[in-house]
């Protein structure tokens, strides 16, 4: 009986063996297959031969000089040679003490991590290995789960076979992202500290280390506690690993910790937008965001910074003359302007939104955030009223701070009154000679509106367009002294059914003028005619030879600028008689590389002869003389030979000047954008003129002085300036004026009683004497005509 259970018992025991060795079986075929199934889905890690991760588009000004990128991932790819060994250690520290010895996995860490997610029930560590992070990183989702940590730790047994430590340490550092934008360890050096990896010290490179864990909750910018407690975490497991001593510990965890500040500042945010949408219509978005190109472009960075400041000073200048307005509760106020309710400091020379607090004669207490600010009555002077009646407590108010000042131990900004501009202007700067656009500014501000008033915006020129007009005139042979009756005419307009009657600024009809005179006091009946006489197909061409490709007008009202330009159109057509009569067409790249220095493009300056020197010389005398004697006259203060036309349209609704020195070529425009009107007498002389000196002035402030040198078939001549005939002793008026040799007038003035039968030839020296110096201040004129100026 017992043998019989004894059988019985065995006979079980077998069968459950048998199952248990069946289920074994299975287990292990399903195991087999399955990792057979993963290995089969794993990519081929032979992709890391070409690895191509994304590259950061950098731009580079005239000096060579980074001031902006394009990027989807901001990296710089930097060999381990070059990475100092703090940093390395460091992340080996604190990411994988074990890197040198395990061969993908770290068993040990796998254990741990399991431990702490069973006791959490949920994942909370990985326990990846850096050789797992960097598959993860490269061909797997971050995302936590049993199935992508199975491929992530086969992914790594294959890379660790195939590559060495260093091949993949690395490929990590190059690939992580460190928070910021910034992906691999040269971004987030620049990123944080403002220079090179190579230069981290150690309490750097300890702060970097500590940050793939968590980039954002350990970012030194936006959490320095946590920074600073994630970094000590770093340095004490350098210690523990023996990659630092006790004194090298206690120095790096004392040190401060002063990040740069994040970001900053576009430099050209214009001309940055204009350079992206010739590369990206050029190479396409993949290689613009992802290929890493160099691109070296024409951009001045001091010329850019003075352009951006006299334009944003003058459209400031303008808008205050329209008044102050109030800024109510609902009144959409810019981003960029209010602060934190915890702002704690305010920048220099930053706007901010604030809140009256007291209102006094001598002023008002502004609160900006947390802080307190003292916005004195002399800062508020270009109101039209008093500050009581515009300002109660609470009210809203946009301030600019200039400075501060401690009182009874309390920091108190001091502050001046600002507003936001309705008007808008743009600036071109070109180096005549090679067509360079040395600066570009589109707009008052590119955060508020990014339209680039410089390139798209076609408005009419108003006067500036009218030296086009003389230029037509000298090329058919006629000459600065010849004289063209100003007085009124009307003209049919037979597509209206009405009459046209052109008139000048003060609505006064001047007789006999020069084209001198004409252009230098910008005469509106006398540029009529002279085009009427010209002929307007001939001005077209002369336009388009210098360079202007808009659609202009087929009739009269081209001679006063109807036909909308751009702004770089007409600076480019100025340039043209800086150079002599060569045309250099504007350009703003010079060069572009691909990551690895290849030259995929390069534009080399091509200036072209349109105009013939004399030409081109005989309108730069005529445009110096606007400056000197017409409506250019703010100008001359700058005291060096300069050229230039101020532009007005009817209404005062756009604001012109064009101008240039031998060497560089200026325009300047201001304007609304809904073609309403800037104010009363806003001319160009008014309105744009003073921004084009502002940046002239500085720009030029250490450039020899250079002037206008005339071609040797230049011959000049005393006349009189009323009749541009020969001037003799009886004459009254009289200045030397420039002439083709040859085309110089053979009789004298007949308004005067002649005392000699020759006229008299000067030599050039003796010409610049004889140039009169009294020169005459032009008056802003009331407003009344088409073209103002």
């Amino acid at each position: 009986m017992v043998d019989k259970v004894s059988k019985t018992g065995w006979h079980k025991f077998l069968a459950k063996l048998r199952w248990v060795v069946l289920c074994l079986c299975l287990l292990v075929l399903g195991t087999v297959g399955y990792t057979y199934y993963l290995i089969q889905g794993l990519p081929d890690i032979r992709q890391i031969d070409s690895y191509r991760p994304s590259l950061t588009t950098k731009l580079y000004s005239l000096n060579d000089r980074k001031f902006a990128q394009f990027a989807v991932e901001k990296r710089t790819l930097v060999p381990l040679n070059t990475i100092p060994p703090a940093l390395k250690n460091a992340i080996v520290a604190v990411e994988d003490a074990h890197f040198y010895q395990h061969h993908g996995i770290d068993w040990l860490g796998i254990v741990r991590a399991a431990t702490k997610n069973l006791k959490a029930r949920r994942f909370v560590e990985g326990g990846s290995t850096i050789t797992q992070q960097l598959a993860r990183a490269l061909f797997l989702t971050p995302q936590k789960a049993i199935v992508r940590k199975l491929r992530e730790a086969l992914l790594s047994l294959k890379i660790e076979r195939q590559y060495s430590k260093a091949n993949i340490l690395e490929l990590y550092l190059n690939q992580v992202y460190f928070g910021h934008g910034a992906y691999g360890v040269q971004a987030a050096a620049i990123n944080y500290f403002g220079k090179p990896v190579s230069e981290l010290d150690l309490a750097e490179c300890a702060l970097i280390a500590g940050l793939p864990k968590a980039p954002n909750t350990y970012s030194p910018i936006r959490h320095p506690i946590k920074a600073k407690l994630r970094r000590k975490h770093v340095l004490d497991r350098m210690l523990a690993e023996g990659y630092i001593n006790k004194e090298q510990y206690q120095a790096a965890v004392a040190e401060k910790i002063h990040p740069r500040p994040k970001g900053g500042k576009n430099a050209a945010p214009y001309f940055t937008e204009y350079i992206r949408q010739q590369l990206e219509q050029k190479y396409g978005s993949t290689a613009l965001y992802r290929d890493g190109l160099k691109v070296y472009t024409t951009l001045d960075l001091r010329f850019q910074q003075l352009a951006q400041e006299a334009l944003r000073w003058g459209i400031k200048e303008v808008d205050r003359r329209q008044g102050y307005r109030v800024v109510k509760e609902d009144t959409p106020i810019a981003p960029r302007l209010i602060p934190r309710d915890d702002l704690a400091v305010l920048k220099i020379g930053e706007q901010y939104l604030g809140r009256v607090q007291t209102v006094a004669p001598t002023g008002l207490m502004v609160k900006v955030g947390a802080c307190q600010g003292k916005l004195p009555q002399k800062q508020m002077s270009w109101l039209k009223t008093k500050p009581e009646k515009l300002f109660k407590p609470g009210s809203k108010i946009i301030v600019k701070v200039l400075g501060l000042e401690k009182t009874g131990g309390q920091t108190i900004y001091k502050l001046a009154l600002d507003q936001e501009p309705l008007c808008q202007g743009a600036m071109v700067v070109l180096d005549p000679g090679t067509g360079y656009m040395l600066a570009l500014v589109g707009g008052y501000d590119f955060d508020v509106s990014k339209f680039n008033r410089a390139i798209q915006a076609r408005r009419q020129p108003g006067s500036s367009f009218k030296p086009i007009i003389y230029t037509t005139a000298l090329l058919q042979g006629m000459t600065l002294a010849d004289i063209i009756l100003d007085t009124a005419v009307i003209y049919k307009d037979e597509w209206m059914d009405e009459d046209w009657k052109p008139v000048n600024y003060y609505e006064k009809f001047y007789g006999p003028t020069t084209l001198r005179k004409a252009l230098e006091h910008s005469r509106n009946v006398v540029t009529v005619k002279l085009l009427e006489r010209v002929g307007i197909e001939k001005a077209i061409q002369t336009a388009h030879r210098l360079g202007i490709k808009s659609v202009l007008a087929d009739d009269l009202s081209l001679a006063l600028g109807s036909s909308g330009v751009t702004l770089l159109e007409l600076t480019s057509a100025y340039g043209v008689f800086a150079n002599g009569g060569l045309r250099a067409p504007p350009f703003s790249i010079r060069y572009v590389t691909d990551n690895q220095g290849n030259i995929l493009e390069e534009n080399i300056p091509k200036p072209k002869r349109v105009l013939d020197k004399v030409i081109a010389y005989l309108m730069t005398s005529l445009l110096q003389g606007v400056v000197e004697h017409g409506t250019g006259w703010r100008a001359k203060y700058i005291g060096r030979p300069l050229a230039g036309k101020t532009g007005t349209t009817n209404k005062y609704i756009d604001a012109w000047f064009m101008g240039f020195a031998p060497h560089l070529a200026t325009g300047v425009w201001v304007g609304m954008d809904e073609n309403k009107s800037l104010g009363p007498v806003e001319t160009g002389s008014r309105a744009a003129s003073p921004i084009w000196v502002r940046f002239m002035k500085e720009a030029l402030i250490d450039a020899p002085i250079r002037s206008f040198i005339p071609p040797p078939k230049i011959v000049r001549v005393s006349v009189d300036t009323d009749s541009g005939m020969l001037a003799t002793g009886e004459c009254e008026k009289i200045m030397v004026e420039d002439f083709v040799a040859g085309t110089q007038p053979q009789k004298l003035c007949d308004r005067h009683q002649p005392t000699s039968d020759k006229f008299l030839m000067v030599d050039l020296d003796l010409a610049r004497q004889a140039v009169s110096a009294a020169d005459v201040a032009v008056s802003e004129p009331k407003p009344t005509g088409f073209s103002l100026d």
